[in-house]
């Protein structure tokens, strides 16, 4: 079975062949050719497949429809503006469903042919966690939603694909007395993270938010903080109270900050013109923190501890409206921000 292949820019045509002398019976080989015949046609007429190069081929350039799934998901990545911790979670989820695609003969689609089957087969032969499914399909249909703007696809093709279930784990909490021991502890090993510590636990901030701090960014005589909301995609600016018990930290704290421009805590939890990266804080809590201590609980679990202790000595507006979600007293409850930061200020706990 043969057929000629003709190529743009080349002036002779490829011939393409695939053989069937393997089977004896002429029979047989009449059933092969059949199917060799519709094999070849649906690799050169649907799949643009090149017998020559062996390989598909698809549009280059900037984004447009005849792209490869492949790289108009890469290219739609590079130009979103996302965190770069968001960043590293899409390429990780990514990587793993290009690694899929020509395992299921996927490799061939152009982003303009993409359907909810296709990506929803990759997703299940991923075998990822009910929780990972989910975090994958949302990272993809963020994607997807741009590459429809940009006029390269009809429909997001995660649109119809179903979330799993999955069991959310409780948070972890700090007892009263383990928060003593890491206090005691902090104080007397590694003192030039007392300030830190404290001022990173009294916040119910991310560690990132508390890192991005410059000196401009705080008013004392306010009480008040501005942080970068850094979550995904989005960037805002927030306000923040600085709690009674937290208000000498931030005190020592800022007396060797000189500049507007300084970060309050970078390398070694001072002062300087550099932003530390959050894995910094990550690695010293591990090494210097959870194994001396012998408490297996992550920095993260400071923060749930500390909101938990707000919720439990104060009561809200929501429960006493009734409502089952935050977002629906906020809607009847104006100026409430600023008197959320004013209540924030009042908040004085008995912990450490």
């Amino acid at each position: 079975m043969q057929c000629r292949f003709y190529e743009e820019g080349r002036e002779k045509p490829y011939t393409y062949r695939r053989y069937a002398g393997a089977f004896t019976l002429e029979s047989d080989r009449k059933i092969m050719m059949k199917i060799l015949q519709k094999e070849m046609q649906t690799l050169l007429d649907e799949k643009d497949y090149n017998p020559r190069t062996k390989q598909f081929m698809f549009s280059e350039g900037e984004l447009n429809p005849y792209l490869s799934i492949k790289d108009a998901l890469r290219k739609t990545l590079e130009r979103k503006e996302v965190t770069p911790e968001h960043r590293k979670n899409v390429e990780t989820h990514l990587k793993r469903f290009f690694e899929i695609l020509p395992k299921l003969g996927l490799d061939y689609l152009k982003i303009k042919d993409v359907e909810l089957l296709h990506v929803k087969k990759a997703l299940e032969h991923l075998n990822l966690t009910n929780y990972g499914f989910n975090k994958a399909k949302i990272h993809l249909s963020s994607l997807f939603t741009d590459l429809v703007d940009e006029g390269c696809l009809k429909v997001n093709p995660c649109t119809g694909i179903k979330s799993k279930k999955h069991i959310k784990k409780e948070k972890e909490l700090f007892s009263d007395d383990e928060l003593a021991i890491i206090a005691e502890h902090i104080k007397s090993e590694v003192p030039h993270f007392e300030n830190f510590f404290y001022c990173f636990f009294y916040s119910g901030c991310r560690v990132p938010e508390i890192l991005g701090l410059q000196r401009k960014d705080i008013d004392m005589d306010r009480l008040e903080f501005n942080i970068t909301l850094k979550k995904g995609g989005y960037y805002i600016r927030e306000k923040r109270a600085i709690i009674k018990n937290a208000i000498p930290y931030w005190e020592s704290q800022l007396e060797t900050a000189l500049f507007d421009d300084d970060y309050i805590f970078s390398y070694f939890y001072q002062p300087e013109r550099k932003e530390m990266h959050r894995d910094l804080v990550y690695k010293f809590w591990t090494k210097h923190i959870m194994k001396p201590t012998g408490i297996n609980k992550t920095i993260y679990t400071l923060k749930h501890t500390f909101l938990d202790k707000v919720e439990e000595a104060n009561y809200s507006a929501q429960i006493a409206a009734g409502h089952r979600r935050d977002t629906t007293t906020a809607i009847y409850t104006i100026g409430r921000e600023k008197r959320r930061l004013q209540a924030q200020k009042m908040i004085e706990l008995e912990t450490i």
